[in-house]
């Protein structure tokens, strides 16, 4: 027999039994979250066409996507992100409908990971996005939302998980980068400087001049812009002179100061060395951590210039958040077992007496399995070596229980 009848393609997994509830059930509690706020429930197709993601600010890269073709050879796209398709919708369907529009979804995505690199290419993922609207508005409600949602999972096993957002501008970085006058590629290795905080490269790129020196001592600083509010002034001192910086830097701080006014701010950070994905975000970025997790488990921002992609020229915000990550985590702690649920086998010998049977099991508060068997010793045999509690039988004359652990 072929070993690829056994097994499935890298990057995929199966689902059995707590892990595939636990995921579910944190997704309906989530998606119940959103709709107690008015977001509406939107669900796009699994296949979308190459063209919808195929713009120069898109963050997924064409080689990470899954391509086929349809039946008239046009090369479509198994959906690699779910910002792209809600922004496809906004402007199409939902296209007169009142702004600002609240969507919100929990659905798969599906991307190429690199080799061995142990990440999932199908993962399910929830979020909102806010298009329209003003946008200070806007932002402050998809990072109160966001720090709901972090609560929520945190919770979601009877509490006592820490949780962080990471704020940041994702013009400070783009702007200071900009004032450099830095060719494409050496803008590039500051780039991968900042997300990797290794300066092994800085002095190919700057040279050993004084002015040289400066930009370098610029760029070194940038990873330890992290921290309390005070990282903000200390950003304000690499940035003097240039203006979208500093227009970035006051338009942080005052979100920061509304959301500390109003009592959000205990589980905010600051993180200005934001440099991934800086030609999609054109605003706040924002980033999501629970403390069993090690790594950001939500991530969004704002995002002007989507919208532009499908002839809509408007404001939108938003994030998206990996269900797959937080369920993998928790399954490693509650473990993968079938819960421990009481359940009772319902066991009837004669088929005539199948209707009393499924009556039984539709009246009863317990959870009930319906037996398979035609001998009640078979049935009280697979009971114990189940899941299960109780095994009752059905017969002519009445219901009784015949075995119960």
């Amino acid at each position: 027999m072929s070993t690829k009848r056994k097994n499935i393609p890298d990057g995929m997994r199966d689902m059995i039994y707590s892990e595939n509830k636990t995921e579910r059930k944190l997704g309906e509690r989530i998606s119940a979250l959103y709709e107690k706020r008015g977001y509406g429930s939107v669900a796009t197709p699994a296949l979308e066409y190459y063209d919808v993601f195929n713009f120069d600010s898109q963050t997924i890269a064409e080689e990470n996507m899954f391509k086929l073709t349809d039946k008239s050879g046009r090369l479509v796209v198994i959906r690699p992100d779910n910002t792209t398709p809600m922004a496809r919708i906004a402007s199409t369907r939902l296209g007169s409908a009142p702004r600002p529009l609240k969507l919100y979804y929990n659905q798969n995505v599906y991307r190429i990971s690199g080799d061995f690199s142990g990440k999932r290419c199908e993962f399910a993922q929830t979020g909102i996005e806010i298009i329209g609207g003003k946008a200070d508005k806007a932002d402050l409600e998809a990072i109160v939302t966001a720090l709901r949602t972090l609560r929520e999972m945190g919770d979601f096993y009877g509490g006592g998980i820490n949780y962080k957002l990471e704020l940041g501008h994702a013009l400070f970085c783009k702007a200071l980068i900009d004032s450099f006058g830095l060719d494409e590629e050496k803008r590039e290795t500051v780039t991968k400087y900042i997300s990797a905080k290794n300066s092994s490269s800085l002095e190919v790129v700057f040279g050993d001049g004084n002015e040289a020196r400066e930009m370098m001592e610029k760029v070194r600083q940038i990873p330890r812009l992290y921290g309390t509010k005070s990282v903000i002034s200390k950003a304000r001192q690499l940035c003097v002179g240039v203006k979208q910086a500093e227009d970035a830097l006051d338009y942080l701080e005052n979100v920061y100061d509304i959301l500390d006014e109003n009592g959000f701010s205990e589980n905010i950070s600051i993180d200005l060395a934001t440099v991934n994905d800086m030609n999609y975000y054109t605003g706040i970025v924002f980033r999501g951590y629970l403390d069993y997790t090690g790594q950001a488990i939500l991530g969004g921002g704002r995002y002007d210039n989507l919208m532009s992609n499908f002839g809509s020229d408007e404001g939108a915000t938003g994030f998206g958040v990996n269900l797959s990550l937080v369920s993998d985590k928790l399954s490693r702690i509650i473990g993968t077992q079938e819960e421990n649920t009481r359940k009772t086998l319902v066991h009837y010998g004669d088929v005539k007496l199948l209707s009393k049977a499924m009556s039984y099991i539709e009246n009863s508060s317990d959870v009930c399995v319906l037996s398979c068997f035609d001998n009640v010793d078979d049935a009280v045999e697979n009971a114990k070596e189940s899941n299960i509690s109780r095994v009752i039988e059905i017969t002519a004359s009445g219901i009784c229980e015949v075995w119960s652990e």
